[in-house]
C-alpha cells in the first residue's frame, strides 16, 4: 500500500492537495530495510513527527538516521531521534537555485 494525494475544497472554494499515508508508507520502508541491513545510513527529509517510532527502531538495530530539515523551522523532536540533523538555510537553497541546476 502506497501513500496517495487527495484534493479537498477549503472553505474559500480553493482546491487544496494533501498526501495521505505517505508516512506510513516511509517508516515501513525504513524498518523493513534496517531489517534486511540493506542500508548503514539514511538520510530522512521529513519533519513529520509520525516518522518518530520508526526512527527510533531503525536506530536501535544499529542504522544511523540523518534528519534532513529547514533550519527555519526545524521539528525538534527530529532532531533529538534521530543521529544528527542537517539543517539547511534559507540562503543555502537561493545560492543553489542560482547556479540553474534545474
Amino acid at each position: 500500500m502506497a501513500g496517495s494525494v487527495r484534493g479537498n475544497i477549503d472553505k474559500n472554494g480553493i482546491l487544496i492537495f494533501k498526501e495521505k499515508g505517505v508516512d506510513v508508507r516511509i517508516g515501513v520502508d525504513m524498518v523493513a530495510l534496517a531489517s534486511d541491513r540493506k542500508f548503514d545510513s539514511i538520510i530522512l527529509g521529513s519533519s513529520d513527527s509520525d516518522l518518530q517510532p520508526a526512527i527510533k527502531e531503525v536506530v536501535e538495530r544499529g542504522i544511523e538516521c540523518i534528519y534532513l530539515g529547514f533550519e527555519i523551522k526545524p521539528n525538534k523532536g527530529m532532531t533529538y531521534t534521530t543521529s544528527r540533523a542537517i539543517l539547511i538555510r534559507n540562503s543555502e537553497v537561493i545560492k543553489f537555485r542560482n547556479k540553474n541546476v534545474f
